[in-house]
């Protein structure tokens, strides 16, 4: 079976689509939807998964049967590494998904100066870095998910590094130069 991407195909096809989303939604809303992404990774990555899974699936099952019942109440079993994984990919989800549409809400998109789209890019890429270090952290560590196309390794994302910090020095000049660059027709002050 040929898989659609390659590791690397599929790691700089990401990283170039978050840097044009970066690039469109300008460096604001980027702002809002980095801290939002990593906020999640970070609190995923310290077994935040697992915790909401055992509020899930332990937790709350136990709190209902308390209150809805006059029996006994016994400890369920804790979850499985489907339902964590499960509870995991959706509140990676819906993290970043509350990241755009706050962002979104926070900032309006109109009347973006193109210093302020270049430096969409910026964050744009560092949230791509993110949000696909930590899917390809997933996919490493979890053999329930099978994808049609070879998602980033470790070493591949680690070996792009380099080339992102170089892009972001190139994104941060060119935003510098696009904001100095004066709007033609404007008055000189005297």
């Amino acid at each position: 079976m040929s898989l659609l991407f390659t590791s690397q195909q599929c790691f700089v096809f990401s990283i170039v689509a978050f840097g044009v989303i970066g690039f469109l939604r300008g460096w604001r809303r980027e702002v809002i939807s980095l801290a939002f992404a990593l906020t999640g990774v970070l609190f995923l990555l310290l077994n935040g998964g697992d915790a909401l899974a055992q509020l899930v699936f332990v937790k709350t099952p136990v709190v209902l049967r308390y209150i809805f019942s006059s029996g006994p109440v016994s400890t369920p079993a804790r979850p499985d590494a489907i339902a964590v994984l499960t509870v995991t990919l959706i509140a990676f989800v819906v993290i970043v998904v509350v990241g755009y549409y706050i962002g979104n809400r926070a900032f309006p998109g109109k009347n973006l100066t193109p210093a302020e789209h270049l430096l969409g890019v910026l964050p744009g890429l560092v949230t791509g870095y993110f949000l696909i270090t930590y899917i390809a952290n997933i996919f490493a560590k979890s053999p329930l998910i099978t994808v049609g196309f070879g998602t980033p390794t470790q070493n591949v994302v680690t070996n792009y590094v380099p080339l992102l910090i170089i892009v972001a020095i190139v994104v941060v000049l060119a935003g510098l130069i696009a904001s100095r660059v004066k709007k033609p027709g404007a008055p000189a002050k005297k």
